[in-house]
């Protein structure tokens, strides 16, 4: 099973919003060059797994599993249409997979909305054989400081003011965790994982992006039912140059791909 180039036209028609269009399609396309040359071995599970989107896209093969809690209510999707050859809607903090039974984790920006991420860790460990492969994204220690409101109001002098607003974005989109590579590479580490590869992707300037289109979305929808439609068209070049140019940024990323092996 390999990974699949995604356009953002693709990423747009799967998620609706330009802002998720954004991050999502430079997100894969992180995914994909790291992984292209991979031939991924089952039994694989997807952590997290949703409606099963995701890997759909990004994959030219079905997965063996998928898990969920089911909180966001859209596991059904993937159960109906049989992304996945069974489904478990579990907590992945304590998953029913026997030791040691699966070659590939996968997880797309998961483990950060997941308070007790140790768990995850020592659960990931346990399910995956030796030389098993754990690939994931995950928003780093940047994430929070590259916001459009935040910099908006650092720029006019109002720290206190900024610094609320990053914990009131964090806390809307449930991440509990941002961490650095090197602290990914500690945490792994503690559990038996070596880190391959890391990247960052999602520059500062894209994020900002990303976030000033979401309030924009968010105003224009209490007068325009299309207003995704006019904000992705409004942005739709920029969009594409981010896409085409925003992976690999060293440690000046918001976002943060691992590709980590089971020792």
């Amino acid at each position: 099973m390999k990974t699949k180039k995604v356009a953002v036209s693709q990423a747009y028609r799967a998620f609706k919003h330009p802002s998720s269009a954004l991050f999502r399609s430079i997100e894969f396309s992180t995914i994909y060059e790291n992984t292209k040359n991979i031939n991924f071995k089952g039994p694989s599970l997807d952590l997290g797994c949703g409606d099963g989107k995701t890997v759909e896209m990004l994959f030219d093969g079905q997965f063996t599993y998928g898990v969920d809690n089911g909180e966001a209510n859209d596991v059904d999707v993937a159960i109906k249409n049989n992304v996945y050859k069974k489904v478990l809607v579990e907590s992945a903090e304590k998953m029913s997979l026997l030791d040691a039974s699966v070659d590939l984790i996968f997880s797309n920006c998961v483990i950060e909305h997941i308070p007790d991420n140790a768990a995850v860790l020592r659960e990931s460990s346990r399910i995956l054989r030796r030389g098993g492969q754990f690939v994931f994204t995950v928003p780093s220690h940047n994430f929070p400081d590259y916001l459009f409101i935040t910099n908006k109001l650092l720029g006019l002098g109002l720290a206190s003011l900024s610094r609320f607003y990053k914990y009131r974005r964090n806390k809307s989109l449930n991440q509990f965790h941002c961490y650095s590579a090197k602290d990914w590479e500690k945490k792994l580490k503690k559990n038996g994982f070596r880190i391959k590869s890391a990247r960052y992707y999602m520059s500062k300037n894209a994020l900002m992006l990303w976030d000033k289109m979401a309030l924009e979305v968010f105003l224009l929808s209490k007068l325009n039912r299309k207003a995704e439609s006019i904000i992705y068209k409004k942005y739709k070049k920029e969009i594409r140059n981010y896409y085409e140019s925003d992976q690999a940024l060293n440690s000046n990323g918001a976002g943060l791909f691992v590709h980590a092996i089971k020792e």
